[in-house]
């Protein structure tokens, strides 16, 4: 089967998949690809899978909506944890680095500015669309981070953050431990 047709059958016919059989099929793909679809499939479930496949770690009863970035080089640096929302066009930033540019040459570039840090979504966190989480952000359980939010820093647990950068809102109440 050609690449193209793996990915039409992935994106159009996936209902009739098992998560074994995508994961199959997302084996003759490139990463990218994987990641590409990820971020563009119609279905929660599905986009769980092709994330889970280029190493992030996704959490039971997650929710992904349409247009999740992750930059991360596919290494194991995002983890979002159990029942956690992220709306849509959420961007995580993990990695960041000037690529091709020549300030790549400049030491304060390379020293302070480059970077590969792990971001960690907690339990129970609401995202809400168009955030962008910068490298080696926390976000504590139970938190909701308000939409179009730019975070730069850790979010302690049951705390509303919102703005450019992140602010503090509201202290929540406690979540109750699992049940």
């Amino acid at each position: 089967m050609q690449p193209h047709e793996i990915v039409q059958r992935i994106m159009f016919d996936y209902d009739g998949l098992s998560r074994e059989q995508i994961i199959e099929l997302c084996g003759a793909l490139p990463r990218k690809m994987v990641r590409w679809m990820g971020a563009h499939h119609p279905d929660n479930h599905t986009r769980k899978i092709f994330f889970e496949l280029t190493n992030v770690e996704v959490g039971e009863g997650v929710v992904i909506n349409p247009n999740l970035i992750v930059s991360d080089g596919y290494m194991s640096l995002f983890k979002i944890g159990k029942r956690a929302a992220l709306g849509p066009n959420v961007t995580i930033i993990c990695e960041s680095a000037p690529n091709n540019s020549l300030l790549q040459r400049d030491e304060y570039v390379v020293r302070i500015l480059t970077c590969a840090k792990p971001v960690i979504i907690g339990e129970d966190v609401w995202v809400g669309a168009n955030v962008v989480i910068l490298p080696g952000v926390t976000i504590g359980r139970g938190a909701i981070i308000g939409a179009g939010t730019v975070v730069n820093q850790d979010v302690p647990p049951n705390t509303v953050v919102a703005g450019v950068p992140a602010r503090f809102i509201h202290k929540l109440d406690p979540l109750p431990e699992e049940l």
